[in-house]
């Protein structure tokens, strides 16, 4: 009787979530008027990122996360203002959407972004 308590217990246990991390490289394939692109996104672990487009340096900032939340700060917008994303993580990729941002160029280069772990 005890060891069906405890078996029953454990069944009824919470699923842990798996760990997610925007820490790496991370990668998108795009196309803009049938003309293909590659955009790389390297999040570091001290907080700053890069975004490059077909090997060129785009943008660098700092990032912040919580939760399934990041925060952006960059060079394209005002370094003292931070647009606020959610991150949705899948297998081995993970989307940005805009919550608040009021930078537009970051909003129309990030929001609804999916990109693919390339190596962490």
């Amino acid at each position: 009787m005890t060891a069906t308590i405890i078996f029953s217990a454990c069944n009824n246990a919470p699923e842990k979530q798996p760990e997610h991390n925007i820490v790496g490289e991370w990668d998108a394939h795009l196309s803009y008027k049938e003309k293909p692109y590659v955009v790389i996104g390297r999040f570091k672990d001290n907080g700053t990122y890069d975004a490059f487009i077909d090997g060129k340096l785009i943008v660098s900032g700092k990032y912040r996360t919580v939760g399934d939340s990041i925060y952006f700060r960059d060079g394209n917008c005002d370094m003292d203002y931070e647009g606020l994303y959610k991150l949705t993580y899948y297998k081995d990729s993970v989307s940005f959407n805009a919550l608040q941002d009021t930078c537009q160029e970051r909003v129309h280069g990030s929001s609804g972004m999916a990109m693919k772990r390339v190596k962490q």
